[in-house]
Order: structure tokens, then sequence, then C-alpha cells
């Protein structure tokens, strides 16, 4: 039985090719494979074959020679050149006369192979050459043909320079044990390089990979921080609008039923009087919780018209004083103002000054319990001009400080003793002390222990103008998450 196998990787179109013989090596011997390898190493390089190519071509050859000299009496080698049209291509036809392939299919289909290593030849020959058609007899032999298209840029050949090569592999030496020895040394060296280079790519990207993948840990982790952080942030927006939902419930109660007695009850003029500022009262507290919110919702998008004037903090201290004086009073406070001789001057707007001195005092009277002592000091540092309001009452707690600014944080503080109001004050203070190029720092030692609260301004020099003057500010782009 005759089995034949045949792989074409080619897409040129098939007609009668032209064949021009080379070269034909006989191969008996162990001497005779390395003869094999040699001419094919030679033929190859004087074709036009690539490095690359040729330690593949004559790898193919070699192998199969050895398979003519481990299974076969013997057997020859024809090396020729085979014409199509205007394609030419390197045929190598490989006989033998030995017992055939009993398992030729499953040895292509990588099914089959024998502990001598038979097939690893034959596959590494339909792998690594363009076509490989194989027939074997049993009994009789194998043929195999194996052909190799010219690479780009390879000299057409014509019958007289295929002649030529013939001449010249003739004229060749031929020490087949040290020549092959060292073009296989050659070959090792070539194979080394480039899977040295090879290595120092792979090692390269590795690199590239760990860096990549040390920035997406980093990635990861500051999107874990802002998730959590957004969560904290919805959070304490639910709690904002239940206080504020509580905040604007109780004087919309108290004016709904002022209004159903004024409607359906007969009252007295003094009693309309009466119940008329209920009603005033309780529209101007609905009104400034509206106020606080239109101005977080201003100040923070920079939509607020900042003065430009000189202004003493001696008088802002003193009208903040003035306005928190009645919520002090009511709680029995101890009240210690300390202001220099000398006037303070600062650049900025004197309403929006007053504006966060008055709502320090405020809340460290909201937050201190009864009878407690409230301390302001005014002073200057250097180029600075410092505020610093401290009071001995419940303290923050530390978890709290790095939040204590943000928007809706306040919501977490109001909720342990509830004074009225919606607890933005801090979120615009900070706002308009960083609109006035100053900044604000609070201090505290925990529950219980009071705190601190220190605002430094930039002093107004008159020799050189207002410090960082400026007509409409803009919140510092750091700030936008308060939003």
């Amino acid at each position: 039985m005759t089995e034949r196998a045949s792989h074409d990787e080619s897409t040129v179109p098939k007609t009668k090719p032209v064949i021009r013989r080379i070269l034909t090596v006989s191969v008996k011997t162990e001497i005779d494979v390395l003869a094999a390898r040699q001419r094919s190493r030679q033929i190859t390089a004087l074709c036009g074959f690539t490095n690359h190519d040729q330690v593949r071509i004559s790898t193919v050859v070699s192998e199969l020679a050895r398979n003519i000299y481990n299974y076969a009496d013997s057997g020859r080698i024809d090396f020729s050149i085979s014409q199509e049209l205007a394609t030419q291509s390197l045929m190598i036809r490989i006989e033998d006369q030995g017992p055939g392939i009993a398992n030729l299919h499953q040895i292509l289909a990588g099914e089959y192979q024998s502990e001598s290593g038979m097939g690893l030849g034959i596959l590494g020959a339909r792998r690594m050459m363009d076509e490989c058609d194989i027939t074997t007899v049993p009994n009789e032999g194998t043929t195999i043909v194996l052909k190799k298209l010219f690479p780009p840029g390879a000299p057409f050949l014509t019958p007289a320079m295929i002649g030529d090569i013939g001449a010249q592999i003739g004229t060749l030496q031929l020490n087949v044990a040290l020549s092959e020895i060292q073009q296989q040394n050659k070959d090792l060296l070539e194979g080394f390089e480039a899977l040295k280079a090879h290595q120092d790519e792979l090692l390269q990207l590795t690199q590239e990979l760990k860096t990549t993948n040390g920035k997406m840990v980093e990635l990861n982790a500051e999107l874990a921080v802002k998730a959590e952080a957004l969560q904290r942030a919805d959070v304490r927006k639910d709690e904002f609008l239940a206080i504020l939902a509580h905040e604007l419930r109780n004087p919309l109660a108290a004016v709904a039923i002022t209004a159903d007695v004024l409607e359906n009850v007969p009252v007295p003029e003094a009693r309309v009087i009466e119940l008329g500022k209920i009603i005033a009262r309780q529209v101007g507290h609905m009104s400034r919780l509206v106020e606080d919110l239109l101005d977080v919702s201003r100040v923070t998008r920079g939509l607020v018209a900042i003065r430009n004037d000189p202004v003493d903090m001696r008088a802002v201290v003193l009208a903040s004083l003035e306005q928190s004086s009645p919520l002090v009073k009511s709680k029995a406070h101890s009240l210690l103002p300390s202001l220099p001789d000398d006037a303070c001057h600062v650049s900025g707007d004197m309403t929006r000054l007053v504006q966060v001195v008055s709502n320090l005092l405020t809340n460290a009277a909201r937050y201190t319990p009864d009878g407690g002592r409230i301390a302001i000091d005014l002073a200057t540092d250097q180029d600075c001009i410092v505020v610093q309001v401290s009071d001995n009452g419940v303290g923050i707690d530390p978890d709290l400080m790095p939040r204590l600014f943000d928007l809706y944080v306040q919501a977490e503080v109001s909720t342990d003793a509830r004074t009225g109001g919606l607890g933005l004050g801090l979120t615009l203070v900070k706002s308009i002390v960083e609109l006035h190029r100053g900044t604000i720092t609070v201090f505290s030692d925990g529950k219980g222990k009071g705190s601190r609260f220190r605002v430094q301004l930039p002093r107004h020099h008159p020799d050189n103008g207002i410090l960082g003057s400026f007509d409409i500010c803009q919140m510092p782009t750091s700030h936008g998450e308060k939003l």
C-alpha cells in the first residue's frame, strides 16, 4: 500500500514547473548527514536566503538525512531550482530505499512518535517549508519533496546562474566534520544572541507590565478611596436633607397654625399683632435658612463679588462680637476678646469678613455648655493678620477633623446637640477665607476638650497696593468637589 501526504502553503497558480538540478548528495554514513547539512547551508546562501532561513532549511535537511541513515540502507538528496512562471523555489528531494513509514498519517497528525524520535523531522519539515509532499511505500522506501519560495529581494536565477551555483558548490571545500562543527557553533551563537535579544525584550516587557500593574494598583486604590468618599458624601447629604426638612417643617407648622387661627377664630386686634409677629419670626427663620443655602451655592461656585477695600480687622471683630452677643449672653458664657492697639488692615470685604468671624463665635457659643469660656484673639504675624477663636466646649472627634469643612459634614456635628440652623457655617467660612487668599485651620484634643479655629489673612500694605487684588474671585479648583 502506498501512502501519500502533501502540504502546500504557496498561493502561486499551479503550472508544470521547470526543474534545474544543482547538486546531489548521497547519504550512507553519518558523515554524509553532516555533508548534507553543510551543502544545504552553502546552497541556500548562494540562492539569497536570509541567515534565518538558511538555518531552518539546513536543519530540516539534516533531520531528514539522519532519518535515512537511521532507518534506511541508503538514500540521496537532490537540490534543484523549481520555476513556475516568474516564481522560483528551492526544491529539495529526499529519497531512500528503506522500509517506508508505517504510521505516516498519525505522525503528520501529531498522534504518534517513536521512542527514537521518528517523526520530528517530518513535522519540522511541514512547519518550516512552504511545500512538503511525502510518498511512502512499505519495503520500497520514502520520497519527500520540499519547496521553499525565494525570499523577497533574492535574485532571479537564470539557467546560467544556476549552473554557476553548481560549479561554485563543487569548488567549495568540504571539510565536513570540522566545518560542520564550526558552522553549528556559529548557528548556536547566533541563536543564543537571538534568544538573548528576545530575553531582553521580555525583561523590558515584564518591567513595563510591572510598572503598569503598579499604576493600576494605585489607580484602583485611588478609585476605592473616591468611591468610599462618595458613599460617605451621599450619606451626609441624606442626613443634611433630613435636617433641612426638620428645620423647615417647624416654622412652616407654626405659620400654618397661626394662619388658621387668624382665618377661623375671632381674634382681638392686640392678639392679631402678636400672631403677625410670630409669622414674621418664622418667615425670617426660613429666609435665613434659604439664604444660607444660597450663600453656600454662590460662594463655592465663585459667583460672589468680593469688595477690594482695606479693612481693619479690629472693626471686624467688634462687629462680630455685637452680632453674636445675644446667643453668648443667653448661654451665660464668658467672652474674652484680645485686640491690639494698632490697626490690623487686610484687603477684602468687610461684610464677608464679619460673616466669617461671627460664624466662628456663634459656633463656639452653640457647642459650648452653658457657662463656658470663649476667647477671641487678634494679632499680627509677619505679613499676616491672625484671628483665633477658642472655647472649652464639646470639642471635635479626630476622625471628623479632615472633613470638618466639607459640605454636609456639619450635619454629623449638629445631630449631637441640635441648636438650630443647617450647620453650613464652616463650609461658608472656609470658602470666604480662601476667597481672601487666606487659610483656616482647626485644633482640638478630642471630644469634651474644646476647640480652636485659626484664620490667617495676608496684610494690606499701603506702599505696595492691595495684596492679591481681585474683583470677582473664583474658588480654587482643588475644592470643586464640595459642590
